[in-house]
């Protein structure tokens, strides 16, 4: 069962998509992650696929690059002002369903900005984003997946990291599963207040 689902703008940092994706499933499992051109098996019917896999997602994670708005239709109108964008109508379906969205901004891709967003998506500015940038992607993506894992407990039952750490009996005191213990754990939630890392 998917827990996390990875969304993207095909035209916007895709790579980045599979970077996450690839660290995620690592930590994980492959299908606890959902990314569509991955998760979706040949002959599905995607649309369908894609919206029930997203209403079952307790977390999306956005990746939004630089082109994110840029991206045009076919139409040559910007792809986020079509209401049959992909994406948003993902993003849409997720507040909807009452997940927990996290933007992840690529390298130094500004906030976004309510004014920028079509009206169903607007809260997305609001959301408290986090970062992966190229040249410490190692470092963001474990980030990412240790506070997925503190938030989301379908998440740390499986997480290979917290399994070797269960495994192994730990050389400080009890009351926090690494060093440092409840108090560095106080620390990783307050990341997740205004301003990313």
């Amino acid at each position: 069962m998917s827990l996390v689902f990875v969304n993207y703008r095909t035209g916007d940092e895709e790579a980045v998509a599979a970077l996450l994706d690839h660290g995620l499933s690592h930590r994980f499992g492959s299908e606890r992650v959902f990314r569509a051109c991955k998760s979706i098996a040949p002959g599905r019917c995607y649309p369908q696929e894609l919206i029930a896999a997203v209403r079952s997602c307790p977390v999306l994670l956005a990746v939004i690059g630089p082109r994110w708005f840029d991206v045009r239709g076919r139409d040559g109108r910007a792809a986020v002002e079509d209401p049959e964008d992909w994406p948003c109508r993902e993003i849409a379906e997720a507040f909807a369903a009452g997940a927990l969205v996290v933007p992840v901004l690529v390298g130094d891709t500004p906030r976004l900005h309510p004014e920028r967003l079509p009206e169903p998506l607007a809260a997305l500015a609001h959301c408290q984003y986090r970062r992966l940038d190229l040249r410490t992607s190692h470092a963001d993506l474990t980030r990412i997946a240790d506070e997925l894992a503190c938030l989301v407990p379908e998440l740390a039952d499986v997480d290979e990291v917290c399994a070797r750490c269960r495994s192994v009996s730990p050389p400080w005191p009890s009351g926090g599963w690494f060093p440092g213990g409840p108090s560095r754990t106080r620390s990783r939630r307050r990341r997740w207040g205004r301003g990313g890392w």
